[in-house]
């Protein structure tokens, strides 16, 4: 049986499949890119107050700028890339899309003032698109499947380190370099804030010429054995609505929460408490970083649960963290203590906001070959049109036009924190019932062609 002529095939291979060296080697390529993509992506947060005041915006503007300047034009972009990504070659696509969004972000050193900045980070996002579709589908092909919940799980790891680095570079520097002023020929003097976009914003484009460093693979299971194409993506959508409606909502809502939370929380801590990004910049980071050192763990445990029988296991075990953090949740900005407040905004960074290690592993379980860049392109565009452009904007809307106070920001995330958790918890458990449907279905198909195929 070819790959030509096979079936797609989504069980799991013999566990005696190993990866080749080329294989570890374009992760650690595609973690290099995925790590920088969200330092340029979050370094703008930790620097909020000193941009808001040297271009005179306001939070609503804030808002704009860190949610759908960037999400609106990520996900709406994000579609085209990940047929793009299923059509042409790979490497390509995200080496441009690294050019792109390292180019955008370093030009944000030189906005002077409200639709610069927007335009920039909306190229950001428009350069960051490219990067997860194609980097899926690379991985889905140059491992065996027995490796790729390993190998999608260190590459998420790269987001958190990102988002910690993000927060340490950004703090340290607006700190160290607080009073400073760098002169640029032909340009003059720049304020910290600019110096950190220029110096963040470079490294992206070198590491994205790495992606030649290593061959593209082959794609696999593009036809079905009678020669016609497989399944298209509208169909297979159709065919999984029961499953799809309820996750998609419900992992969506949780981005909310993580958008607006990641936007907000550094101003929050600079208003509330009084610190200073060099003293909240590397907790916040620290943070991050733990977040990160617990994602490949949850990833083996929730493959233990799996192969044990949980069918469900990569949905309902998220559910259960969601469950004991609601309490948590609903308190953290009402608390008065700085040092308790960030032991339990840790909690919430590490333990229910990481999202995607659970939904990429799900999805793959149902999802044909020839549509993962596209797949994996629909629920980045559900998560970052519903959560990154509604997010950071929901929190700076709440905070003008309703508290009324700056000082009221923690009440505005506390509002939409504890609106949209219960409404994903919800959701994720209508969704479990349909997720073992679909593994059944594709577990007794998977038998049927191991049958044929020894026929």
């Amino acid at each position: 049986m070819t790959l030509a002529s096979a079936e797609p095939v989504t069980g799991i291979v013999p566990a005696a499949q190993k990866a080749t060296p080329g294989a570890w080697w374009m992760l650690a390529v595609l973690f290099g890119l995925y790590l920088f993509s969200f330092i340029d992506r979050y370094v703008i947060t930790i620097m909020v107050p000193h941009i808001k005041e040297s271009l005179d915006l306001t939070d609503v503007q804030i808002g704009l700028i860190l949610g759908p300047a960037f999400a609106l034009f990520y996900s709406v972009f994000g579609l085209p890339l990940g047929w793009v990504a299923d059509n042409f070659p790979r490497r390509w696509l995200i080496f441009l899309g690294a050019a792109l969004f390292g180019l955008a972000t370093a030009a944000s050193a030189f906005a002077g003032g409200f639709v610069a900045l927007f335009i920039a980070r909306m190229c950001v996002g428009i350069g960051e698109a490219s990067l997860s579709p194609a980097a899926y589908s690379l991985m889905a092909d140059k491992f065996p499947r027995n490796l790729f919940g390993t190998a999608s799980a260190i590459y998420n790891t790269a987001a958190k380190l990102g988002t910690a680095s993000a927060y340490t570079i950004g703090g340290v520097a607006i700190g160290v370099t607080a009073g400073w002023q760098m002169g640029l020929p032909g340009i003059g003097e720049m304020e910290p804030w600019r110096i950190v976009f220029l110096l963040t914003g470079i490294p992206s484009i070198m590491i994205g010429a790495l992606v030649f460093t290593f061959r593209e693979p082959p794609r696999t299971s593009v036809v079905k054995k009678d020669g016609v194409p497989t399944e298209n993506i509208v169909g297979f959508l159709k065919s999984q609505r029961r499953l799809l409606i309820p996750m998609l909502l419900g992992f969506s809502l949780m981005a909310v929460c993580s958008f607006a939370l990641a936007a907000w929380a550094p101003t929050y801590i600079a208003r509330r408490f009084e610190w200073s990004p060099l003293q909240y910049g590397p907790i916040l980071g620290a943070v991050s970083m733990a977040a990160a050192l617990t994602l490949v763990f949850k990833g083996a445990l929730v493959d233990w649960l799996f192969t044990r029988g949980g069918k469900d296991a990569y949905v309902r075990f998220y559910t259960w963290l969601l469950m004991g953090c609601l309490p948590i949740a609903a308190v953290t900005f009402f608390i008065p203590n700085a040092i308790v407040f960030m032991i339990c905004y840790g909690i919430l960074q590490v333990v229910a906001l990481p999202t995607i290690v659970f939904m990429s592993a799900a999805i793959q379980l149902i999802v044909p070959g020839n549509l993962r860049g596209q797949i994996v392109s629909v629920f980045l565009f559900c998560l970052t049109v519903i959560g990154g452009s509604t997010g950071p904007l929901l929190v700076a809307v709440l905070t003008d036009y309703v508290f009324r106070d700056d000082l009221m920001v923690g009440y505005s995330m506390a509002v939409v924190v504890c609106l949209a958790m219960p409404c994903a918890l919800v959701l994720l458990r209508l969704s479990l019932k349909p997720l073992r449907d679909a593994v059944d279905v594709i577990e007794a198909r998977d038998l049927a062609a191991a049958a044929a195929e020894q026929k």
